[in-house]
């Protein structure tokens, strides 16, 4: 009975969750397979090749970042439920200009827009979430949705894997990317079922400093290097390390992904305040640097206890994330409570975003230059990151309570 009681309680509970879990749903899926099979799709019908494809990303995700911002600003004034059924149709419409390029410039322009609207779509989600969820269910809504992403974007990896099988085919990459385009006009048409936000698009109610609001989103954005330590900092350690042992590198992303699945919505409770959320991002950034630590200590193993230590690790890592994703959610409504505006999503997620976009070279840096020690000085970064996000949350805090206090009454 209890088992059943905590179950009912992780699954949406209105029509407006469930509609948002379905757009959730439907938009990882395509994504999911889109992303297996994007590298195959750009070199071999597109004809771009792997230091091209690598390099507009690259230059396109930086452009998407800085451009979160006036987007946001557009979003508020032109509403934030019509910003979202627009992103949703133009992705919809936007995929499948890739069955019909080909060449470098080409590939170039249409990615750059692409990404530019895929880093509009995450802000506005956001706050069209706070338009039909109360606080308190906020941060159970955006971990059960993380959840039911990761899920959908597994089993859209794994149908995508079976288009690959047929490596000389193309009937199979043409259906991948019109299922993808596909599944954006459907949650298109699923946003519009959901409430036009509440948010007035006038003066806030309590306004304060985005600087600091930003500076605690870049210290949670530190956090995140635990992405570019999954993604790379694990495999490069496989490789020098574990030379017969390759697969550890898939087994140990099944294993983030099943810990993502199965515990982030457990581990979010309790985040919806500026207490717990500053109390998951100190225990998140403790578990990221113990992971670092005993990532150190599997490199300098090479038997079995090594390959166990490594495994703990990535836990441990998993963990670390988890949480760290559960302050995110909770630190962005708690800091701006009274003043949840696409254009304040937009800079929190701007900044959040920076210190991932150097995490691939600063692991890459890290492991080639320090060697093992790497680790260690990746795990001190992150201490200082955690160390520092309490007094500057809590500064932030202060200052929207100075501020609600000189507030006129309406």
């Amino acid at each position: 009975m209890r088992a059943r009681q905590a179950l009912r309680s992780c699954l949406p509970s209105t029509k407006h969750e469930r509609d948002y879990a379905l757009i959730t749903t439907v938009d990882s899926l395509g994504t999911g397979s889109f992303l297996t099979i994007s590298v195959v799709l750009f070199v071999r019908l597109i004809g771009v090749s792997p230091t091209q494809v690598g390099t507009v990303l690259g230059i396109g995700g930086v452009i998407s970042v800085f451009s979160r911002v006036p987007l946001g600003w557009l979003s508020d004034r032109i509403g934030h439920r019509r910003s979202l059924i627009g992103v949703h149709l133009a992705r919809g419409l936007a995929f499948p200009g890739y069955l019909i390029i080909h060449g470098v410039l080409p590939f170039a322009m249409l990615s750059i827009a692409i990404l530019i609207i895929d880093g509009w779509e995450s802000p506005i989600r956001k706050v069209v979430l706070y338009a039909f969820a109360p606080i308190e269910d906020r941060v159970r809504i955006a971990a059960y949705n993380r959840s039911v992403y990761n899920l959908a974007f597994s089993v859209g990896s794994l149908l995508a894997a079976l288009a690959l099988i047929d490596q000389h085919g193309r009937l199979s990459l043409y259906l991948v990317v019109l299922g993808n385009a596909a599944s954006f006009l459907l949650a298109a048409a699923l946003a519009a079922r959901l409430p036009a936000s509440r948010q007035s698009t006038g003066r806030p109610a309590v306004t304060v400093p985005s600087r600091q609001y930003a500076l605690v989103g870049f210290l949670l954005g530190c956090l995140f290097l635990c992405t570019s330590i999954l993604t790379i900092g694990l495999p490069l350690l496989i490789l020098q390390n574990f030379h017969s042992q390759q697969w550890l590198i898939g087994l140990g992303m099944a294993v983030n992904t099943a810990i993502a699945i199965t515990l982030q919505v457990r581990l979010s409770r309790g985040t919806s305040d500026l207490a717990g959320a500053v109390r998951a991002g100190l225990l998140g950034g403790l578990f990221l640097a113990l992971a670092c630590l005993l990532l150190f200590t599997a490199a300098n193993l090479r038997s079995g206890t090594g390959m166990l230590v490594l495994l703990l690790a990535v836990s441990t890592l998993s963990i670390g994330e988890l949480l760290a994703s559960a302050a995110t959610w909770g630190l962005s409504m708690s800091l701006r409570r009274h003043d949840l505006t696409a254009h304040n999503q937009s800079i929190w997620s701007m900044y959040i975003s920076l210190p991932q976009l150097l995490g691939p070279f600063v692991v890459a840096w890290a492991l080639h230059g320090l060697h093992n020690g790497g680790w260690l000085a990746m795990g001190a970064f992150i201490l200082i990151a955690t160390g520092l996000l309490g007094p500057v949350a809590s500064k932030v805090q202060a200052g929207i309570d100075r501020a609600a206090e000189f507030q006129p009454a309406n």
